[in-house]
């Protein structure tokens, strides 16, 4: 048995509101349920890695956190979201679904150490672009993305050279909350600046994907290009898009079994070579 996703927030915009984000919000009134929890042990890591992508530093400790079961909307549009930072009181609500959920949390954790609303292009699609989510709304209001660089060249995907690193290297469910992350690192080898030529017949560009096979049945998943900056890369630049899994057995939550695996990833159907995953109870 094999189990393969590939998502793409472009299309979910149609049909599935509720998979975007929306922080241009100053304040809502909490849900009738809403109820106030402790950061789990896994946040810390997770504002780690917000502050080292986006170069800022704060306290996790000053931040507030809400969740409900309710559907959270965004005041105008009355679209769904998965969660949302408000800047009186430094707080985050997010909807149940979405408490654990990596790129959707890093992503208000950045609205918080960033310390005000929008989106800015260089920290949300530039510094932390793979290590946070930005669905469409949060590209459109990031603004057009950067023109071509002089001399860039288009290339195709196997000349980009694709690695990946898990971490920990040894997941177990009693560390992080049984989370952990595979991270597909991608780099332009090249001394010019690239655009990546668009594979896929889906009209929009295959970037980040990865799969993992071993001794519970196979998972794998990747993403689309939504902005043109997923695709193009500076002189030696390495680019990185973080996957979150956690120790379990709901493939569709991104969830693996303990066991030996073997895992890959890629980026424009270029993949790594193998790398082994060990996961404990």
């Amino acid at each position: 048995m094999f189990s393969c996703r590939l998502w793409t927030v472009t299309a979910a915009v149609a049909t599935l509101p509720s998979l975007s984000m929306c922080n241009g919000i100053t304040e809502l009134a909490l849900p009738a349920d809403a109820e106030r929890f402790a950061p789990p042990e896994v946040y810390a890591t997770w504002w780690n890695m917000t502050e080292s992508c986006s170069g800022l530093v704060g306290s996790l400790s000053s931040v507030t956190w809400f969740k409900t079961n309710h559907y959270l909307m965004r005041p105008k549009s009355e679209q769904s979201i998965r969660g949302y930072w408000s800047q009186a009181g430094n707080r985050i609500v997010l909807a149940g679904t979405s408490v654990f959920d990596g790129g959707a949390v890093r992503h208000e954790m950045l609205h918080a150490l960033i310390g005000k609303l929008g989106h800015p292009r260089a920290q949300f699609l530039g510094k932390c672009a793979g290590v946070v989510d930005c669905p469409i709304e949060c590209i459109h209001d990031a603004g057009p993305p950067p023109p071509a660089l002089p001399g860039e060249l288009t290339i195709p995907g196997d000349s980009i050279y694709v690695t990946i690193e898990i971490r920990p290297s040894h997941p177990t469910s009693h560390y992080n909350d049984g989370f952990f992350t595979l991270t597909v690192n991608a780099h332009n080898p090249l001394p010019n600046p690239v655009v990546v030529a668009e594979v896929g017949g889906s009209g929009l560009a295959e970037t980040y994907s990865f799969i993992v096979i071993g001794s519970s049945p196979g998972h794998g998943g990747g993403e689309l290009a939504l902005d043109r900056s997923e695709l193009t890369f500076a002189p030696g630049e390495i680019k990185h898009h973080v996957f979150d899994f956690s120790v379990g057995s709901d493939l569709q939550s991104n969830q693996l079994s303990p066991g030996s695996y073997i895992a890959r990833g890629a980026f424009a159907r270029h993949w790594s070579t193998n790398t082994e995953l060990v996961i404990t109870p």
